[in-house]
């Protein structure tokens, strides 16, 4: 089922317009515009609703100091870099070794199928008297952010007869794009991807999105899609499904004729339902 191109500024989509219009049983490419910016809304609806966000990216934050031991943080898949400011002056002169920082909760894994992300950084018991300094932005940390990073195969390689795929290439060839769809967030090595369409093996893409960098990549190089939980892929389509229905603001006679209620199918249950575990309580 083809698409067309992702149109500019939609990104990070948890579902795709694949998904979307098989649940509506559209079969052409003429309202593909419409459901993309659905799906983009309905993803930033479910980030809304959650308090926090399924993408993955990679940044730095800054973070107020209430207690020497620990700081709480955002979503955190990985810490790369931890500094401080402490003498209250703007500059973070502090470097801290990573070693000296232990992620909680214990024993949980961002990278695994059900992982849930890190929420605090703990001074180790290894290093008591090396304590965080107080203040209003007085650390910042460096890293990959998200609930979590849980990627799989796609079965598929670049494929160029040889050639590298350079850091301005937005088209690339594929061996085998049947895993491939538009509006899947893929990884080349580090670099994260949206794919705007897929046509004869051939992925147009947007490059190093969420703060990674785009780079060069060997021929050969497997391409893996970020997966997100599947209750945070049902509850996009649920919202999108019901945000196409309600675009005249009333029942689309089709769906009256086809034995639907006149009283249009209310997701808002069922989408906290499935949300429910995923949301994080502002504080």
């Amino acid at each position: 089922m083809a698409d067309l191109e992702a149109p500019v500024g939609v990104l990070n989509l948890y579902a795709t317009p694949t998904d979307l219009k098989r649940r509506l049983g559209i079969a052409d490419m003429s309202h593909d515009v419409v459901l993309w910016h659905l799906l983009h809304v309905a993803s930033r609806v479910v980030d809304g609703y959650c308090n926090r966000n399924f993408y993955v990216s990679t940044e730095s934050k800054r973070y107020d100091c209430k207690n020497r031991l620990s700081v709480y943080v955002d979503d955190l898949i990985e810490a790369t870099e931890v500094v401080e400011d402490h003498d209250r002056d703007g500059v973070y002169e502090k470097t801290r070794d990573l070693s000296d920082v232990m992620l909680y909760p214990l024993d949980t894994d961002p990278e695994s199928r059900h992982g849930v992300p890190f929420s605090v950084l703990r001074i180790s018991w290894r290093r008591s008297g090396a304590c965080f300094p107080l203040g209003r932005a007085s650390v910042k940390v460096t890293g990959r952010w998200g609930y979590r990073s849980h990627v799989v195969s796609l079965d598929g390689y670049t494929d160029d007869s040889g050639k590298a795929v350079t850091k301005a290439s937005r088209s690339i060839r594929v061996d085998d794009d049947r895993n491939m769809m538009a509006g899947q967030t893929i990884f080349i090595d580090g670099e994260q991807m949206f794919i705007r369409s897929v046509s004869a093996s051939v992925l147009t893409v947007e490059r190093g999105i969420n703060g990674t960098s785009a780079a060069e990549h060997v021929d050969g190089s497997l391409l893996k899609a970020l997966q997100f939980p599947a209750e945070v892929v049902e509850a996009t389509l649920l919202l999108a499904v019901d945000r196409w229905r309600r675009r005249d603001g009333v029942a689309r006679s089709d769906d009256v004729a086809s034995g639907a209620s006149r009283s249009i199918y209310d997701p808002r249950n069922d989408v906290k339902q499935l949300l429910g575990p995923y949301r994080r309580l502002s504080i």
